[in-house]
C-alpha cells in the first residue's frame, strides 16, 4: 500500500510529534516546513515560547508517529520518502511493507 501526504498532512503530523514530545496539544504547535538544496528538508516548530527545530528525520519520524497513533499502522513498516515540489511544496510518499 502506497500513501501520499499533501504539505498539510506533514504539518499535521509534525505538531502531533512536537506536541507530543514536548506534553502539549497540536494546536498549540505552529509548524514551518523547510526545503534547502543543499542541506534537505527541516522544521521549525513553536509551542508557546519554546522554538523546536526538527530535523529531516524528525520528519520523517513524525510521519511514522502520526500515523502510528491516529490510524494503527506500525512505524517499523512504514518507508517515508520526503520530496520538495515548486508548485505543491513538501509532500512525503509512505510505503506500508
Amino acid at each position: 500500500m502506497k500513501i501520499h501526504f499533501i504539505e498539510q498532512d506533514v504539518v499535521d503530523a509534525c505538531c502531533v510529534f512536537v506536541a507530543k514530545r514536548h506534553f502539549g496539544i497540536p494546536e498549540e504547535v505552529d509548524v514551518d516546513l523547510q526545503f534547502n538544496p543543499g542541506s534537505g528538508f527541516a522544521a521549525d516548530a513553536r509551542k508557546g515560547y519554546q522554538n523546536i527545530r526538527l530535523t529531516e528525520q524528525d520528519l520523517i519520524d513524525a510521519i511514522a508517529v502520526y500515523l502510528a497513533d491516529y490510524h494503527n499502522f506500525i512505524p517499523e513498516n512504514l518507508r517515508v520518502s520526503l520530496s520538495f515540489n515548486q508548485q505543491t511544496g513538501i509532500e512525503a510518499d509512505i510505503m506500508v511493507v
